[in-house]
């Protein structure tokens, strides 16, 4: 008999459910330590520096996907759940107060960023990736550039056939006009990122007036060209998705780093000066 599966919906219940309960086990661990006259600030400064050391493991371990590790999306989960943690253990450690320290603030400064580069992160890989699979086919970012190069060379090689076969310039100065900035390079990255077919409809409404002047001869020529706008359309649209998925981790990642330095030196200081016990 097969294993029941667990589906998303039922799995994201699951672990934020978990989440709730390891959150509430550390308000009340925190509360213990404080009554017992403990300095609760070195419970959670601990507690947070090793969450967030693990947090920054997730990225080497994509970079290790050969190593039985765990798979990549459960790792993914630990780091998203986890992450929410770290958040509640961070509040509770500067005392659910703005720091008032050049280090302490400058650490502030760095986890918001981190947290929140974290989140928005999290928004737009659940958003663009359903966008992704709905309209394109996989292919890599860095390889579409060269990808558009391709389309823009079939594209003036049709053009040119076409003055050349049928002795007129109709399609060779709509494109001149109309199509050559486009094929230049990838376009309408703000439409693509909100989903909008606002600029594609245009284009293809021009192209639509065009071919109402064109013979059929012309029309052959007018047809291979539009299919190649629709490629190139498409190469735009995962161009910008990409784009974003990968910009945010050039905020997150070094953002991270910068954050385990911080803390460390504001450890070592703690420990020089603060006398935990």
């Amino acid at each position: 008999m097969a294993e029941p599966v667990t589906t998303f919906a039922r799995r994201r219940w699951r672990n934020a459910l978990l989440t709730v309960l390891a959150g509430a086990g550390i308000i009340a661990w925190h509360t213990a330590y404080d009554v017992s006259l403990y300095q609760p600030a070195f419970l959670t400064g601990w507690l947070l520096f090793a969450i967030i050391l693990f947090l920054a493991l997730y990225n080497s371990r994509k970079k290790l996907s050969m190593v039985p590790l765990g798979t990549a999306a459960s790792w993914r989960q630990w780091h998203i759940y986890l992450g929410f943690l770290s958040v509640l253990t961070f509040a509770m450690h500067v005392s659910w107060s703005i720091p008032n320290g050049v280090l302490e603030g400058a650490l502030a400064l760095f986890f918001v960023v981190v947290a929140g580069s974290g989140l928005i992160g999290l928004y737009i890989a659940r958003r663009y990736a359903r966008m992704l699979t709905r309209r394109t086919e996989e292919v890599v970012l860095e390889r579409i550039p060269q990808f558009i190069a391709d389309l823009r060379a079939q594209a003036e090689a049709v053009v040119l056939e076409s003055a050349v076969e049928t002795g007129s310039s109709s399609i060779a100065d709509f494109y001149n006009d109309r199509l050559a900035v486009f094929f230049a390079a990838p376009r309408n990255m703000w439409l693509h990122l909100q989903g909008s077919r606002r600029a594609t409809f245009a284009r293809m409404t021009d192209m639509d007036i065009m071919t109402r002047y064109l013979d059929d001869q012309e029309m052959v020529y007018a047809d291979k060209l539009r299919g190649l706008v629709e490629r190139k359309d498409r190469l735009d649209y995962a161009y910008a998705l990409q784009t974003v998925l990968k910009a945010w981790l050039f905020v997150h990642i070094p953002a991270t780093y910068g954050l385990i330095l911080l803390a460390l030196l504001h450890l070592l200081l703690a420990y020089s000066f603060g006398g935990a016990r």
